[in-house]
Order: C-alpha cells, then structure tokens, then sequence
C-alpha cells in the first residue's frame, strides 16, 4: 500500500491522488486502507514517514574517520546527496504545500527529518570536541548552523528545480566548512 501510494502521490500530487487509486495499484480493497489509516493525510503521512526512514538509512554520522575537516566535509557529502536527491525534493515539497491544512506533516517532517539529521551531527560535534578539536557549548545549535551553511541555499534551489555544477557545490561546502571551523576551533598553544 504505501509503494502505492508512495508512487501515485509522487506522480499525481496529493490532490489528484486518491484512496481508490491507491487501493486499484496496491491490489486491495479501499477498506483495507481505511482498517490502517483513517484518512487519505495519515495515508500520505506514512508514505513521508517511510521515505525520510529511507532516505537516512545509509547515512553515517558515526562512521567518519579523519580531522575535524575531513569528518565535516564527509558529513557535509552526505548531507547534500540526500538533500539534492530527487525523491527528497518531491517529498518536501508536497509536504509544504499541504502543511497549512495538515500542520501535522510539518511536524513529521522536522522532528523525523531535519531533527534526526541535526541530531547525528550534533552527535558528531560532541565527539569532535572530547577529541579536542573544537569547542562548542550547544551542539544542538551548532549543528543547526552547520546545516544551515551547507544546505542552505542549494536546497533552496532544488526545491525550485535548479541545480549548481559539481564544482560549485564542492567549492561551497569547502568554504561552509571552513567558516564554521573558524568559529569553533579550539585556540592552538604556542
């Protein structure tokens, strides 16, 4: 049901998908999908809940290895390959067009979504700091800010259907790594 749904909402839109369609592709009655959801949102809800699930399966907030720098850099990598993916983008923005009547799927989406990915990194901050590389007094904050300079602007375009050259996107993540190093770096004695 939700492989289904997941498709027909991607293709159609929330609007012109409907719990008929649904059931006819998912080969079920339209009251097997009401016995699990009770409405077409809670419907649309679960296929959001899934796909964030996927989405942040292969991503690795423990796993990296190296300097400050590097780990940032390969943290940074992963968060933009999932935030530039295609499947991210369609997902968003159905999200944002039905937020101002279903205000729970702005929920879902920053609490499953945008917090679990800060979460990891804040995570990964902490450690960079018990090793000693940087100081940091809020790494929820921190990690916010983080996201903020790496993501920021190329998500925004995304979600418009632009995209910047490979070059450009590498040379934006090295600079965003950069500035937020210098701002966190522990001060080196003499």
């Amino acid at each position: 049901m939700i492989e289904a749904a997941a498709a027909l909402f991607a293709e159609n839109g929330f609007d012109s998908t409907s719990v008929d369609s649904v059931a006819e592709r998912a080969g079920v009655s339209k009251a097997t999908i009401y016995t699990r959801y009770d409405d077409k949102a809670q419907l649309f809800a679960a296929v959001v809940r899934r796909q964030i699930s996927e989405l942040f399966e292969n991503l690795d907030f423990d796993g990296t290895q190296g300097d400050a720098t590097e780990v940032l850099l390969e943290v940074g990598r992963q968060a933009l390959k999932l935030v530039l993916k295609p499947e991210t983008t369609a997902i968003y923005r159905m999200v944002i067009a039905q937020t101002p009547r279903f205000p729970e799927l702005g929920i879902l989406m920053d609490r499953e979504g945008f917090q679990r990915g800060q979460g990891g990194i804040a995570r990964l901050l902490r450690k960079l700091s018990e090793r000693g590389e940087v100081e940091i007094d809020d790494f929820d904050l921190a990690a916010e800010l983080f996201l903020g300079l790496v993501i920021g602007r190329l998500s925004r375009l995304a979600l418009l259907g632009l995209t910047a050259e490979n070059e450009r996107i590498e040379l934006g993540l090295r600079t965003a790594v950069r500035l937020f190093l210098q701002g966190v770096q522990r001060a080196q004695s003499a």
